[in-house]
């Protein structure tokens, strides 16, 4: 009977390690595949250097449009946060009601899953590129024409970066909703408040 608790244990101690690793790996790492929670419970320890090591890959700029600065000395420049959801499209309306003739240079931030590759991953580029485009061609008048970004990569990390690479005044997302997936990915408009250095402004969920 000894040995049997031992060996339950140490089941649940493999299968603990993996989980909780696979738990950081998916709420800090961007990778949205919820298989990640399997891989990390069959692997147990040996899952922490693989996600050590995926984890340095960062973020990828993947396709970048860049206007020229409109001019405005006094305009902020803005950064929005898109992902085709109707919370995200909230958040750009949001921007548009608050910062038509005030923005002075606006940039608009799709970004994609870190764990895709070749084909599956050139398909979710095109259709963060075709998504923003449609974002683009609906900016009413007063408004910068804006850059636009694809990145992959953690959302929070990639947001954060280009802010940093174009030194933003302020950063504009959608509140996170809150079914299972949002609780196993991680609340991206809370880090980012806790993480950014730059304002942050919450789409209006009622707008």
């Amino acid at each position: 009977m000894g040995e049997a608790w031992w060996v339950v244990l140490a089941v649940l101690a493999w299968l603990a390690i993996g989980l909780v690793t696979a738990a950081v790996f998916v709420t800090r790492g961007g990778h949205r595949n919820l298989l990640w929670y399997l891989v990390g419970g069959l692997l147990g320890p040996i899952f922490v250097p693989i996600a050590v090591e995926r984890g340095r890959a960062g973020t990828r700029r993947v396709d970048v449009r860049s206007r020229p600065p409109s001019g405005r000395r006094d305009g902020l420049r803005v950064l929005v946060g898109l992902d085709g959801s109707a919370d995200s499209d909230r958040a750009l309306r949001t921007a548009v009601r608050a910062l038509t003739g005030t923005a002075g240079d606006l940039v608009l931030v799709a970004v994609t899953s870190p764990d895709l590759v070749d084909v599956e991953a050139a398909e979710e580029d095109r259709r963060a590129r075709r998504m923003l485009d449609e974002r683009v061609a609906g900016l009413p008048a007063g408004l910068p024409a804006p850059s636009t970004e694809v990145v992959a990569g953690h959302p929070v990390d990639a947001l954060l970066a280009v802010a940093d690479a174009r030194d933003v005044d302020l950063l504009v997302v959608g509140r996170a909703g809150h079914g299972l997936g949002e609780r196993l990915l991680g609340n991206v408009a809370e880090e980012l408040v806790h993480r950014s250095r730059r304002p942050v402004l919450l789409g209006d969920m009622s707008g």
